[in-house]
């Protein structure tokens, strides 16, 4: 009888293509938003007074 060995290192065995590396620091520099300098901000009394004046105009209307 004649045994037979296979074994796990093949020659012809596959390998994969290196793959690019990104690096991501030029697409985060893209998306960035400018900031609103703080004279154009709203305060919160006032945002919540124009949101308070929407809300009764709305339920004055139904």
């Amino acid at each position: 009888m004649e045994t037979t060995v296979a074994y796990a290192n093949d020659t012809k065995t596959m390998r994969k293509p290196h793959s690019r590396v990104v690096r991501k620091s030029s697409v985060s520099k893209k998306n960035e938003v400018p900031r609103t300098p703080e004279s154009e901000l709203m305060t919160v009394e006032e945002y919540f007074g124009i949101l308070r004046k929407r809300v009764n105009d709305y339920y004055d209307s139904l």
